[in-house]
């Protein structure tokens, strides 16, 4: 660990992960995120892949899908 990371988080994706908190909560009670480019993801303990939690924002690459 020891690395730092900003994200901006919208509503959506804050009751999103209270949602799935329990089911892809870690048995002590940690949920797992990882930021990639401008998405926010979850890790499924149980499955090993990650689940989209959302994207506050879309990069300016993506302005065409607008």
């Amino acid at each position: 660990m020891g690395q730092d990371a900003k994200a901006e988080v919208t509503r959506d994706m804050v009751e999103k992960m209270l949602a799935c908190f329990d089911k892809l909560s870690s048995p002590d009670g940690v949920l797992k995120v990882e930021l990639r480019g401008n998405g926010l993801f979850v890790l499924n303990p149980k499955t090993g892949t990650y689940e989209t939690v959302g994207i506050a924002r879309m990069s300016p690459a993506m302005d065409h899908l607008r």
